[in-house]
């Protein structure tokens, strides 16, 4: 032969295209597995040392698996929007107007050559890509190798210089996840497609190109991602609520601020106390065990423990609307017995309502990752992360910061092992007439705690997956005494074999060191570390350049074009407003996966044209209220709150 061969070609190309694939072939040592090379130097098999792994031609391999996938794709498929269902005015609004704009005119699913996204799980020899990716054109492609060696191997047998030429002359992006860890999989995967924005998952392809345990846990943990990403994640009267609730709470009574930062690692046991269907059975073990560990009860839990005789040392509470607020005062009247406050301390969000503070003794409060209320007033405080989707990740993330990593779950079941029960009995869900069941339809079998089968939910799956995360980033100790889903990392534990070792805590002590980890805050005393008028200021100058950003796309001939560009506009904004957008942000995104739905189903390009234009109109007048609504209320926090320049040089 002469001249390089495709591997060499491959990897001088990658040196610059793909730098983390090539530093991964570049680092590979003895492999414990090799590509088998015909005469021309390109592999047609990868050798497994017993065996071999297509067992034939690769090329041959690869193009009957894709022409077999072709005939019954695996596709998400969202559901219709369902503008009853949308709490945010803008994406109901969107919703509303395009339902009524479409009739009966839209296509079932989008059509095969309209996609966002393709999910390719397995490299191999890479020889399926290409096929892949002329089939359905899609706007990005994720290629995952858990076995990183197959991965170099297939600079062997695929030409990466054509695969990714080809990717650019049809605006293609194409990423590369090689790690073994599903979990970790799905956290890079999870990041990618919040770049991407939620659009691409309508209609987005997987294949799976060879199944193992982990190839086929990763497919399920695309599934539970495609499940997460349909829930929309923040919007503007909930982030305009948090605001106007965190500035009451701020300026209220005295507090401890819980920065989420770790703090020093201790050897106290903690108990996290969810109010899974599993809680009625584990309630005399928590009571046996109550004065040897802190218990840290979250949101409607608390009913089943007082009711039970069980003081928890803190209640743990993290949502700000109406329902969580009914649910507190609901438990207050059934156990208040008469007092003034519950008698238990309180770690919460800022953003909680003010009523449900002046329910508690000691105020712990934290900022939330991400929320308007943290970016725009959480200055010189670190959020807590880890700290939804339910109050018993808010529970687990709280005792890690403050240095537990012995810690114990009882009802934290992600689901459950009946389908019709969802909550512990003695749960405002069964004793307050009217109140939300709480994700209770649970369509989605998986491995149960103690063996067998459980059923759960994306808005559940999520709640696991958090878990399992903070579990293994924080190297906690986890022990899970529910019996409900399992939780990787929290070794199963039936409630009646639990030992908690050492002594009787000595709570008061405790109490004293926890708040000694945290920041004091005098009342009235936190907004004038704050620099409100700043925050004004970042606003208006941000709302300037979104009016901008709008008149610009407002001709945008088509909804990628758009959302691409909205991300690029989103990211700027991030660095330049320091987080100003964010009340509005959630909004401005979420309208377009809620717009794409119909977009993606029109008959034919005429009609797409004319729904986009309806959608352009509906954007506009939807982000022009939004940025009204929002500067006013801002403007008023300033007049209230904020300093004068000359007051603020003084000190």
């Amino acid at each position: 032969m002469s001249g390089p061969s495709l591997y060499q070609k491959n990897l001088l190309f990658l040196d610059t295209a793909m730098p983390a694939l090539a530093a991964l072939a570049r680092e590979a040592g003895d492999t414990l597995t090799r590509p088998v090379l015909d005469a021309d130097g390109q592999a047609v098999d990868i050798d497994l040392g017993e065996s071999r792994f297509y067992n034939r031609p690769a090329l041959e391999f690869a193009a009957e698996q894709v022409a077999s996938w072709k005939r019954s794709p695996n596709r998400v498929v969202v559901n219709a929007p369902d503008p009853e269902s949308l709490v945010d005015e803008a994406t109901k609004t969107v919703s509303m107007k395009m339902q009524a704009e479409t009739g009966d005119t839209l296509l079932s699913i989008p059509p095969e050559d309209q996609t966002g996204l393709l999910v390719v799980i397995g490299i191999g020899l890479g020889l399926h890509i290409q096929d892949l990716i002329k089939t359905v054109a899609p706007r990005h492609v994720v290629l995952i190798e858990p076995i990183e060696e197959f991965a170099v191997h297939s600079l062997h047998a695929l030409d990466w210089v054509s695969l990714l030429q080809d990717c650019k002359a049809q605006g293609t992006t194409l990423d590369v996840i090689a790690n073994f860890d599903p979990r970790a999989v799905q956290t890079e995967l999870e990041g990618l497609i919040t770049k991407f924005g939620a659009f691409c998952m309508d209609g987005a392809y997987s294949f799976m190109h060879y199944q193992t345990d982990v190839t086929r846990a990763i497919a399920r943990g695309f599934q539970e991602l495609a499940g997460m990403k349909s829930i929309l994640q923040g919007y503007y009267a909930d982030e305009r609520l948090m605001i106007e609730n965190t500035v009451a709470n701020v300026t209220g009574d005295e507090f401890w601020m819980v920065d989420g930062t770790f703090q020093a690692v201790h050897d106290i046991p903690a108990f996290v106390i969810g109010s899974g269907p599993s809680l009625d059975g584990a309630l005399e073990t928590i009571r046996k065990w109550q004065d040897y560990a802190v218990i840290f009860c979250a949101g409607s839990a608390l009913q089943s423990l007082l009711a039970a005789g069980i003081r928890p040392d803190f209640q743990i509470e993290k949502e700000n609307n109406q329902t969580t607020e009914d649910r507190v005062h609901h438990i207050f009247g059934r156990h208040g017995d008469g007092r003034k406050t519950f008698g238990i301390n309180l770690i919460a969000s800022s953003t909680v309502q003010p009523s449900i503070v002046g329910l508690f003794d000691d105020t712990f409060l934290f900022h939330r990752e991400i929320l308007s209320s943290t970016r725009l007033f959480g200055d010189g405080f670190n959020p807590v992360v880890g700290t939804g989707p339910f109050s018993a990740n808010t529970a687990f993330a709280a005792a890690t910061v403050l240095g537990f990593r012995n810690i114990t779950l009882f009802g934290c079941d992600c689901g459950s092992v009946d389908k019709d029960q969802h909550h512990a009995r003695n749960t405002v869900y069964h004793t307050r007439d009217g109140h939300a069941s709480g994700h209770s339809d649970m369509p989605v079998p998986v491995a149960s705690n103690y063996g067998g089968q459980a059923w759960s939910n994306p808005y559940f799956l999520w709640s696991r997956w958090v878990f399992e995360s903070m579990i293994s980033n924080a190297g906690i100790a986890a022990f899970n005494c529910s019996d409900g889903v399992a939780i990787a990392g929290a070794a199963p534990v039936r409630p009646d074999e639990l030992v908690v070792p050492g002594q009787p805590l000595n709570k008061t002590r405790a109490l004293m060191a926890l708040k000694s980890s945290c920041q004091y805050q005098a009342p009235g005393s936190y907004l004038a570390a704050q620099n409100v008028t700043g925050v004004v200021d970042r606003w208006r100058d941000c709302a300037g350049d979104v009016r901008t950003f709008l008149d610009e796309m407002r001709d945008t001939a088509d909804l990628n074009e758009f959302e691409d560009a909205l991300v690029r506009f989103v990211d700027r904004c991030e660095v330049k407003h320091r987080g100003a957008l964010s009340p509005i942000r959630g909004s401005m995104r979420s309208m377009v996966p809620v717009a794409g739905y119909f977009l993606n189903r029109a008959a034919d390009d005429e009609s797409r044209a004319h729904f986009l234009s309806i959608f352009h109109d509906v954007y506009d007048a939807e982000v022009t209220r939004m940025l009204a609504d929002c500067t006013q209320m801002l403007e008023a926090i300033g007049r209230d709150h904020g300093l004068s320049d000359e007051l603020r040089a003084t000190g």
